[in-house]
């Protein structure tokens, strides 16, 4: 993930133009995607097994760090396997945890298994029996998996309308309160880009740098998208000729 992003800010510094914007998103967007979920699996097996201090929880946590190093080795189809079983099992926390992770899976697939996915979350945040938090977590993983689907240089009325509504579900997330608030800000500022107001997606990035205790990896990348933001805007404002 280090290198996918030391490659970002290569790309960002030789040309900031739009187009080129939407190229760097298509190829690095899952790349992220994957990583935030791997980070979350490994530290919520950390996190929920010692609040608990359950056998049976332990064992799922086992059960959910195999499914991923199974993902990882490219045995697919026995890494859902794995997910399945923990779908199937009491604890609602792995449970929501392991239907993210299968749908992130499935989305990476493409075609009907991405619908799969999409389908999976959504019943996911429909769900008032599962942890809110990974409600919360499943409605990000929609909304990003939306956008890493959109074609950008060719946006309809309706596609800008659900963008728009995007940002508000966004709203709700990126609370002070939220544990998903800088992941939120983010989707927040690659929907501003989208569509072209790049002076929120400024407002954005800057508010995401200027959060304290900010990871290293996401306030560089604030950073370089913020001033993305302002050049866009100044290449905007100039007179023609």
């Amino acid at each position: 993930m280090a290198e996918k992003f030391d490659e970002f800010i290569d790309e960002i510094e030789k040309d900031i133009r739009q187009e080129r914007f939407e190229k760097l998103w298509k190829e690095y967007g899952k790349a992220a995607s994957i990583g935030i979920i791997a980070i979350l699996g490994i530290s919520s097996s950390w996190f929920f097994w010692n609040k608990h201090q359950d056998n049976q929880l332990k064992l799922t946590s086992e059960k959910f760090i195999k499914a991923q190093s199974l993902v990882e080795r490219g045995d697919i189809s026995a890494g859902l396997g794995v997910y399945d079983s923990i779908i199937a099992d009491q604890s609602k926390t792995y449970s929501a945890l392991a239907q993210i992770a299968k749908a992130a899976v499935l989305f990476n697939k493409g075609g009907e298994d991405a619908r799969k996915a999409a389908d999976q979350l959504s019943k996911l945040t429909a769900d008032s029996k599962a942890d809110p938090i990974m409600r919360d977590f499943a409605s990000i993983a929609i909304i990003r998996n939306d956008i890493e689907l959109l074609n950008i240089q060719s946006l309809n009325d309706e596609t800008k309308e659900k963008l728009k509504a995007h940002l508000a579900k966004l709203e709700t997330l990126s609370t002070e309160k939220s544990p998903w608030r800088l992941m939120a800000l983010d989707l927040k500022g690659i929907i501003f880009f989208i569509l072209n107001d790049y002076a929120k997606a400024s407002d954005v990035y800057i508010s995401i740098a200027q959060t304290e205790g900010c990871p290293r990896g996401i306030l560089a990348r604030a950073e370089i998208m913020s001033q993305l933001a302002l050049k866009n805007m100044q290449t905007i404002t100039q007179p023609n000729g």
